[in-house]
């Protein structure tokens, strides 16, 4: 199981000239789009330079970078409003019933 920023939805927000408006609220604060694309500012300005991010995500980049590193079986959606992607993968083939059995129970609507 993976989540992640969706770059798709966030890039949107971007092209909206919403790139310093808050996206949303967290306990750290408001995050905004620059905060999603490269690392959350005010931890970064603090020196906490573990929260840069080093790459980001559509739907079908996070997919051929599972596929690239040997998942055989992969779910995802993109949760627009919450601005994430979700997958579930696993390393060996699982049918198409089993696959949208745990994607329904473990994948968020």
């Amino acid at each position: 199981m993976l989540t992640c920023p969706d770059l798709q939805t966030v890039c949107a927000l971007v092209a909206q000239d919403k790139l310093t408006d808050p996206a949303y609220h967290s306990p750290a604060g408001p995050i905004t789009p620059l905060d999603i694309l490269y690392g959350h500012g005010p931890a970064l300005a603090a020196g906490h330079h573990y929260m840069a991010h080093k790459c980001g995500f559509t739907l079908k980049s996070l997919t051929q970078a599972l596929q690239n590193a040997g998942f055989q079986t992969i779910a995802g959606k993109r949760r627009l409003q919450a601005l994430s992607l979700w997958m579930l993968s696993c390393k060996s083939v699982i049918d198409e019933a089993e696959i949208r059995r745990l994607a329904g129970e473990f994948l968020p609507e």
